[in-house]
């Protein structure tokens, strides 16, 4: 869904030639608006959907697009970068080239902005309960799915990792099977698409075995104790503190205090919102010492009192 003026073709089997990948098991549709030239190459297999998209556009682009029900998905920027955001302009993520990540959107309307060039992405969305069935193989996976069937929030993120050998010559391989090569089609591609997310595991626990991530686990973990400081974090670490905020800042770009901030009030905030406690009680839940500074702290970070919520 574009915000300007759209053209949809059906090129199906007649993929222009200046487009990096051809998918001849795939439908294809040529996207015109008013910036440039869109190429949607897609396949729905019965256990995972895939789609690759080519940009070409000669000024910044920016689109919505609707998640009509709640999905886990792998995400790969190929080339070029994009900014997603809500649809109300709230910062999502940014994806540049090289760089993958697995995320999930709850039913909704979502933005995404490119800038003027050209821009090769890729997703693949497993079934949710092949990925369940098969959860024990990508254990990583197990409590962020867990976290999108409870929380309300309206997007969730794993950690991105670069686009390794083995992951590339995977997807190569997935996204350039025939149905003349290949006489099972359906099992090739569902092979190569378990291939793609293997190497996705591999490189998320190699990720998460890093200190940020071990620190950013621990606050997740620990965020309704009251008593959590860098103090705390950095005698659990053995790390001084100017360490502790430079190494968490340049993976996430925040630091562990404000995340720790940010966190609270998130969970706060949803406590509120699902009625299942008040403002009176919801303090000593996010690890907050008293409700007075809980207060002071969820006005200045949401603009609003707590009472507001309800």
């Amino acid at each position: 869904m574009f915000r300007s003026h759209a053209v949809v073709t059906d090129i199906t089997g007649n993929v222009p030639r200046w487009t990096k990948h051809c998918l001849p098991y795939a439908k294809a549709e040529r996207i015109d608006v008013n910036v440039g030239i869109i190429i949607s190459q897609y396949y729905s297999h019965f256990l995972f959907f895939l789609e690759v998209v080519e940009f070409d556009i000669h000024t910044d682009l920016q689109a919505d697009y609707l998640m009509e029900d709640t999905s886990l998905f792998l995400f790969m920027m190929l080339e070029g970068n994009i900014l997603f955001h809500k649809h109300d302009g709230e910062y999502i993520a940014e994806a540049k080239g090289d760089v993958c990540y697995a995320t999930y959107n709850r039913q909704g309307l979502y933005s995404f902005t490119l800038p003027a060039g050209r821009h090769r992405l890729c997703y693949i969305i497993p079934r949710n309960e092949w990925v369940t069935k098969n959860i024990g193989k990508y254990p990583r996976l197990e409590p962020f799915l867990d976290q999108m069937g409870q929380d309300n929030l309206p997007f969730g993120h794993m950690p991105s990792c670069r686009i390794e050998k083995g992951m590339e010559r995977s997807l190569d391989k997935l996204l350039g099977r025939t149905e003349i090569k290949d006489k099972d089609l359906e099992a090739a591609l569902l092979r190569d698409s378990k291939r793609v997310l293997y190497h996705y595991q591999l490189a998320v626990e190699k990720k998460m075995s890093a200190r940020p991530y071990l620190i950013k686990e621990n606050l997740d973990q620990n965020y309704r104790s009251s008593d959590l400081t860098n103090k705390v974090l950095m005698d659990r670490f053995n790390i001084t503190e100017k360490t502790l905020i430079e190494t968490f800042k340049a993976e996430f770009g925040i630091t562990p205090h404000n995340y720790l901030i940010q966190l609270r009030m998130q969970m706060a905030k949803q406590l509120l919102l699902s009625k299942s406690s008040s403002p009176t009680e919801v303090w000593q839940l996010v690890g907050y010492a008293d409700f007075r500074s809980f207060g002071i702290q969820f006005k200045k970070f949401f603009g609003f009192p707590p009472s507001e919520c309800i």
